[in-house]
Formats: structure tokens, C-alpha cells, sequence
């Protein structure tokens, strides 16, 4: 029965995603349900102890004030006294398992610091005869931190959902584990293009200085009949090397039909930025000196742009013609109307 009902399961797709694998547990009976974690907490700055005595599915129910919370101070931790406390005022726990769960309490907090993780949660922790069981788990590890952790195996930031990391984001998480200086947050937001296809727009690679650039970007450029198939963030001053890691990648995406790049108005040296990009439009396109074949828009705005225009320049870049080049004067939406110009004088010429 167990065999038919796997292969049956195997062979069904789950919210759109294939199932690859079955966990088959053991039925425990238990008694009682119990939630504990600990968590990072921004608006504290330190993480924070999560207590209540009513664990299991029903947990998302729960009113926030149905959680007992207890602020750890991060140079000291958190002692099994301080746990014991916290427990004690949940309702309804026996006082004889009051230590028990405090010492659970106390290795997840030393799980939690150990792993550079943001949760560590379990749920439901319940209690089954006289031992507390740990029927379901969860850990979320620092993105910035996973360098950290090389016997985790993990290769990437795991901001894509259900999915499975693509190649190109585990290549992209690899920028960052190698050089900290600035960030290469890369994300596919439509890896097969299947999502850009069904809205009947137009794929497009993008890159930006700042969220909210890249976010703006991407919101002008959608009603133009464009979807950009990433989001990439290359702030925080990187190098010109890891902006040449992640515009590798980015390129690198089957279909695309363009790439534009906007900074927000920042201190970050854009000539180290226009550096890393130029690289790649050298190696990719020697045949015509770094001139692309498909449109391109690179806006550049704040500390040495005039810089980074020059170097356009200097390398004859700018003056191909599926290339525009610029300065701090124009907006996102500026950016993406003369993408859109762009990419329709190009389409034209695709005809011919």
C-alpha cells in the first residue's frame, strides 16, 4: 500500500512543481502541542525567544499577543534560568516539564548562533508519553552568512520560493561568498520565460544600483510591454570584478531581447560599475569591439558618472547604434522610454 500510494504521489505535480522525493514518518501519538523559536528581530536589533503553549497547524491563527517573546541581549545569550521564566508563564505547562522545555529553549538558541541562522523554530514540539518529540523543524540561515557555513552545502540565498535555485542564481550567490565588498543580489523572477510569454511581453535582463531603482525600473518598463526576467541589485560600492560576475549572468539568460542598467543617485564609484560591464561586452561581443547586438540602456547617476560616460566613450561603446549611454539628468521612466525607442528601431531592422 505504502509503494502504490509513493508512485502515485511521484507521479502527480503539487502546486505546479514536480514532487521529487517523499518523507514517510512514523505516526506519534501525543498529547499536547507546544511552538518555540527564536528569531531575529529587526525593529529590536537582537534576536528574540518565542514561546506558546498552543503549537501545532493552528499556530498561524494566533493573535501575535498569544506568543511569549523574551529579547536575548546577543553578547550574553540566553541562560536556562531566563528560559524557565519565559515558560512559566505559558498556560497550562506542567511544572515538572517546565526545565525540559527550557533546555530545548537553550540549544536552540545555541543552534541558532552557531548555523547564523535568522529562525529556528519548532513546531509542533509535543509531548508524547514522558519525551518531548520535535515532530517538525524548521532553520533559516542568514543569507550574507552562508560563506560561513561551507558544511551546510548551501550554494545559494534561497529567495526563490518552493523552487529549486536555477543555475545562474547559484552562480550569482557565489559573487558575494568570494568578495564582500558591495553585493550582487541576483534573482530570476521568470527562469523559463513561460510567465513573459503568457502576459505577451518582451524579455529583458536588468540591473540596478539600489531596490528601489531596480524596482521603478521594472514598473516603468512593464506598461512599455517589457518584463525583465531577473532582479539584480549591485549596490554598496562592489567591485568592478563582481560587477563583471553578475552582468555575466545576467546576459546570460536564454531569449532576452535587452538590458538596461539604472543607479539611483548614489555615492557608489560608477566608474568601477562601468569597468565590470564594459568587460563583458568585450568578451562577448569582440567581433565589434564591445558592440552589442541587441538594445542596451546603461543610466548612470552619482558619485563619477561623468567617469563612467567617459569610459563608454573611450571604448566607442557608446556610440553603437542598440546603445544609449545616460547621465544623472534622466529618471527610471526616462531610462525606460528610451529603452523602449531603442528596442523598437531594433525590432525594425531585425525585419528587414
Amino acid at each position: 500500500a505504502v509503494e502504490t500510494c509513493s508512485k502515485r504521489l511521484l507521479l502527480q505535480p503539487f502546486d505546479g512543481e514536480k514532487v521529487s522525493s517523499l518523507l514517510i514518518e512514523k505516526q506519534i501519538e501525543f498529547w499536547t502541542e507546544y511552538y518555540m523559536a527564536i528569531s531575529a528581530d529587526p525593529s529590536l536589533r537582537q534576536p528574540i525567544a518565542l514561546f506558546s503553549s498552543k503549537g501545532g497547524v493552528e499556530i498561524e491563527n494566533q493573535s501575535r499577543e498569544a506568543f511569549l517573546k523574551l529579547p536575548i541581549p546577543i553578547l550574553r545569550g540566553l541562560s536556562e534560568s531566563e528560559a524557565m521564566d519565559l515558560i512559566r508563564m505559558g498556560k497550562g505547562v506542567p511544572g515538572p516539564l517546565t526545565p525540559k522545555l527550557a533546555r530545548v529553549l537553550t540549544r536552540l538558541y545555541s543552534l541558532y548562533r552557531s548555523v547564523d541562522a535568522r529562525l529556528v523554530e519548532i513546531n509542533p514540539l509535543v509531548l508524547s508519553g514522558e519525551r518531548l518529540m520535535a515532530l517538525d523543524a524548521r532553520i533559516e540561515i542568514d543569507d550574507d552568512a552562508i560563506f560561513r557555513q561551507p558544511e551546510l552545502h548551501l550554494e545559494s540565498a534561497e529567495e526563490s520560493g518552493s523552487r529549486a535555485s536555477t543555475e545562474l542564481e547559484i552562480a550569482a550567490g557565489q559573487i558575494d561568498a568570494h568578495d564582500h565588498r558591495g553585493t550582487a543580489h541576483f534573482i530570476q523572477v521568470d527562469p523559463d520565460g513561460s510567465y513573459t510569454r503568457a502576459l505577451g511581453k518582451i524579455p529583458v535582463g536588468l540591473n540596478a544600483v539600489g531596490t528601489g531603482a531596480a524596482l521603478t525600473t521594472m514598473d516603468e518598463l512593464v506598461p512599455l510591454g517589457y518584463f525583465p526576467l531577473n532582479f539584480c541589485d549591485s549596490s554598496g560600492n562592489p567591485t568592478s570584478a563582481k560587477l563583471y560576475r553578475v552582468t555575466k549572468v545576467i546576459l546570460s539568460q536564454p531569449h532576452i531581447e535587452g538590458f538596461i542598467f539604472v543607479s539611483c543617485v548614489s555615492s557608489q564609484q560608477l566608474d568601477n560599475t562601468a569597468r565590470g560591464m564594459i568587460k563583458v561586452l568585450l568578451e562577448l561581443y569582440p567581433e565589434t569591439r564591445g558592440r552589442p547586438n541587441i538594445p542596451m540602456v546603461f543610466a548612470f547617476r552619482g558619485a563619477y558618472d561623468q567617469k563612467a560616460l567617459e569610459l563608454f566613450r573611450d571604448h566607442g561603446i557608446s556610440e553603437s547604434p542598440w546603445v544609449k549611454v545616460l547621465g544623472r539628468d534622466v529618471t527610471e521612466k526616462e531610462a525606460a522610454e528610451a529603452f523602449h525607442q531603442l528596442h523598437q528601431r531594433w525590432s525594425k531592422e531585425k525585419k528587414k
